[in-house]
C-alpha cells in the first residue's frame, strides 16, 4: 500500500498537541493494547445483569475477574497483524486467525450470532452493527503511518463480520481515536474529529449518560459512551472505572476506554500489568509483544 496517504483539509489543519508527559511509538502500544486486556478484565465483573454497577468506586480485580471474547479478538487481530508482517489492504488470513482463537477460548461470552459465525466452515458477514467490531479493533489503531491506513484496517477487520455501516463506523471510530491518541492529539481535537466525521455526539458528559444509561451492545449505542469514558478520564485507570460505572456492556466498554486511554498516557500502572499477566495466557502476551517489536521496526521504518 502506498503509505503517502492523502488527508482531508481538517486533518491536514489539525495541530499535534506537545505534551511531555504522554508516550508514542512502542511504550503507547504496549499500553494501548494492555489497556485493551486490562479494561475488559475489570469490566467482566460488572457486565452481566444482576453485576451492573452505577459508580466509579469498585473493586478492580476481585475473583471473578477474567479476560472474555474482547481480549480474545483482540489478540486474534493482532496476531493476524503479526502474521502479515505489512499494513494490510486485504483480509487474507483474518477469518481463520479469528476462528482459530474463537475456537479455543469458545466460552468466553461471544453473542450468539458471532458463535455461530466462528463455528462455520464458511464464514459471511451477517451484517452485525453490535460492538464486537470495536472492541477487537486496538491493533488496527496502531499499525500504519496515517489515519487513513488504519482506517482501512479498521474496516477490514470489521466487515468479515460486522458488515453494517454502524458496525464498521464503530470499529475505524475507535481505530482513529487510539491514532490520534498515539500521536499526541489532544483531547479536544480527538472529539471535534471524531463528531465531524462519524457524526458521534459527544458532548454529555459521564455523570449525564449515567443516569438513564442501559445495557446496549450496539456499536451506536456504546462505542461514543465509551469514548466519552476515555475524554473524561485522567489516566487509564479513570476512563476504565468511567466505563464500567455507566451501568452497560462493561467488559467491551471499559476494553475500549482502556485502549484508547492506553494509547493516549502510554503509561499503565505496574499492578495492572502483573494482575494482566497473571490472569491472560503466556501466548496473549507474546502476541501483544511481537506486535509492538514488528510496528516498531519494520513497519516504522517503511
Amino acid at each position: 500500500m502506498n503509505t503517502n496517504c492523502i488527508v482531508n483539509s481538517f486533518e491536514n489543519s489539525i495541530k499535534i498537541e506537545k505534551n511531555h508527559f504522554r508516550f508514542s511509538g512502542a511504550k503507547a502500544d504496549k499500553s494501548c493494547l494492555a489497556g485493551a486486556i486490562i479494561g475488559d478484565i475489570i469490566g467482566s465483573s460488572h457486565e452481566l445483569k444482576g453485576t451492573r454497577i452505577k459508580t466509579t468506586d469498585f473493586e478492580l480485580f476481585p475473583e471473578t475477574a477474567c479476560f472474555t471474547d474482547d481480549t480474545v479478538m483482540t489478540i486474534a487481530v493482532t496476531k493476524w497483524l503479526v502474521n502479515r508482517n505489512e499494513v494490510p489492504s486485504d483480509t487474507d488470513g483474518l477469518v481463520s486467525v479469528m476462528q482459530e482463537y474463537g475456537i479455543k477460548y469458545m466460552e468466553v461470552g461471544y453473542g450468539h450470532s458471532f458463535k455461530k459465525w466462528l463455528k462455520s466452515e464458511y464464514p459471511e458477514p451477517y451484517n452485525s452493527l453490535g460492538n464486537g467490531s470495536a472492541m477487537r479493533v486496538a491493533a488496527a489503531g496502531l499499525i500504519g503511518h496515517c489515519l487513513k491506513e488504519c482506517q482501512l484496517v479498521a474496516r477490514l477487520t470489521a466487515e468479515v463480520s460486522h458488515n453494517h455501516p454502524e458496525g464498521i463506523k464503530g470499529a475505524e471510530a475507535v481505530a482513529s481515536a487510539i491514532r490520534m491518541a498515539k500521536s499526541h492529539y489532544s483531547k479536544e481535537t480527538i472529539k471535534t474529529y471524531l463528531e465531524s466525521k462519524y457524526g458521534y455526539d459527544l458532548a454529555k458528559t459521564v455523570d449525564e449518560i449515567r443516569r438513564d444509561y442501559e445495557f446496549d451492545p450496539t456499536c451506536p449505542g456504546s462505542v461514543p459512551e465509551a469514548i466519552i469514558c476515555f475524554l473524561e478520564s485522567n489516566d487509564v485507570e479513570s476512563a476504565i472505572r468511567n466505563a464500567v460505572s455507566l451501568g452497560g456492556d462493561a467488559d467491551t466498554q471499559a476494553c475500549i476506554a482502556g485502549a484508547i486511554a492506553g494509547a493516549y498516557y502510554g503509561n499503565i500502572p505496574k499492578s495492572f500489568m502483573v494482575k494482566m499477566t497473571e490472569l491472560v495466557p503466556a501466548d496473549f502476551i507474546e502476541v501483544c509483544d511481537n506486535f509492538v517489536q514488528m510496528n516498531n521496526t519494520k513497519l516504522r521504518n517503511k
